[in-house]
């Protein structure tokens, strides 16, 4: 089933995330396999597919980066498990700019981190609006792309925030 339908949302990239959360919360109580643990071993098995079908369709729709990469795969792109890399070489020149400055970071870069981290926030940003308009304009290839580099944005997030606890904790 359409993770969208699921959730009775409409298919697109922006998502109401209380709705979301609201609309899982009711679908958890109505199918959570605890509540049929008296039922036919068919039954609780049905019941424990469909809680995970639920949970998977909640983290993906959650999620920016697997929303847009479950909507690249609807409309027939699949980028969930590809090895290809980008094509955009000021961007690949940018990640390792980016990954210079974390590499030299020190604890006396408290202001430095905090700006950069604001930086990489605002580049996830707009990378997710780019995303919304080249899914709404339906070209797929450069949604592709954005969400590749989206992908890289969210794991130096990730990373920033590993080299944070390091210093500061």
């Amino acid at each position: 089933m359409n993770y969208f339908q699921l959730f009775s949302l409409p298919q697109q990239f922006s998502v109401d995330q209380t709705v979301l959360s609201t609309t899982y919360r009711e679908l958890q109580k109505q199918y959570h396999p605890d509540k049929f643990v008296m039922s036919a071993d068919s039954e609780r098995l049905a019941m424990m597919q469909k809680s995970t079908e639920i949970n998977d369709a909640y983290q993906t729709l959650k999620k920016s980066c697997l929303r847009a990469q479950y909507l690249l795969f609807l409309a027939g792109v699949d980028i969930a498990l590809e090895q290809r890399t980008l094509q955009d070489v000021d961007f690949l020149m940018q990640q390792m700019s980016w990954r210079e400055q974390i590499e030299a970071f020190s604890e006396d870069d408290e202001d430095e981190i905090e700006t950069f981290s604001a930086n990489i926030q605002q580049q996830v940003n707009d990378l997710e609006f780019t995303i919304e308009k080249q899914l709404q304009a339906e070209t797929l290839e450069a949604a592709a792309d954005s969400v590749r580099k989206l992908k890289f944005m969210l794991k130096l997030q990730i990373e920033l925030d590993q080299l944070e606890e390091k210093l500061f904790d």
